[in-house]
């Protein structure tokens, strides 16, 4: 009971020390209503892709890109991050849909001037999806873009596989055994769901997050960039 009642006490302070560390930045936006409706009318139409972990999204986003005429944002926001903040791109890809203790936020950086915490990971990555939509269409590969930028004006999609057919492109992109694909598997989905639930307060498994959920099971990636290029131009009224 004690043990219960102490890391229920450790996770509401986690709580507050979040929302008192990003209260003032990205999720300020939501809360002030002048500032979200410019927002809305600055914003470039988008589509925001979450996936499974070896689901291959990326590929699916990118001949996505092309058959838009549109700008593709992935492992590419780490880069811009690492480059506009002038931040380490080693320990920005470390907390990239990450969730981290609030003691390394609050002392990480006494620890070592190396140390990218998650707050201005956050921080960051808010600033860099707004740029990038005010300046193109853009399809945005997960890290929770539809919760950062105005609903109304993105396309969410839910991109969904087999377990087989994720291990297979698990073991043959980062070269590991099955037994240790399982592993990444089930880690990578399991900080990506805390990372959304974390930070923006949802359930990235919910399908009623999305406009659109594919599974490419029995759908190929031509056929799945047909639909939902179809839907991006029905619902921006784009030729």
């Amino acid at each position: 009971m004690v043990a219960q009642y102490s890391q229920a006490v450790t996770k509401s302070a986690e709580r507050r020390m979040r929302q008192w560390a990003l209260g003032l930045e990205v999720m300020q936006r939501v809360e002030d209503q002048h500032a979200a409706d410019r927002l809305c009318t600055e914003v470039q139409p988008y589509v925001a892709i979450s996936r499974d972990t070896g689901a291959g999204a990326g590929e699916l986003a990118r001949c996505l890109g092309e058959e838009l005429g549109w700008e593709v944002l992935n492992k590419e926001l780490l880069e811009c991050l690492a480059s506009r903040f002038h931040l380490d791109k080693a320990m920005v890809e470390i907390v990239d849909e990450t969730t981290r203790s609030w003691l390394l936020e609050m002392f990480g950086k006494w620890m070592s001037q190396h140390v990218v915490t998650q707050t201005e990971y956050i921080k960051g990555l808010g600033k860099v999806l707004v740029m990038a939509a005010r300046h193109a269409h853009t399809v945005f590969v997960g890290r929770g873009a539809q919760f950062i930028l105005p609903r109304e004006r993105g396309l969410a999609v839910q991109i969904l596989a087999p377990l087989t057919l994720r291990l297979e492109h698990v073991m043959q992109r980062e070269k590991l055994s099955i037994d240790d694909a399982r592993r990444y598997l089930k880690r990578k989905d399991r900080e990506r769901r805390d990372f959304v639930r974390e930070h923006f307060g949802y359930d990235v498994t919910d399908p009623h997050l999305y406009d659109l959920v594919v599974n490419l099971e029995h759908i190929s990636v031509n056929l799945a960039v047909e639909l939902i290029a179809g839907a991006v131009r029905k619902r921006f009224a784009l030729s």
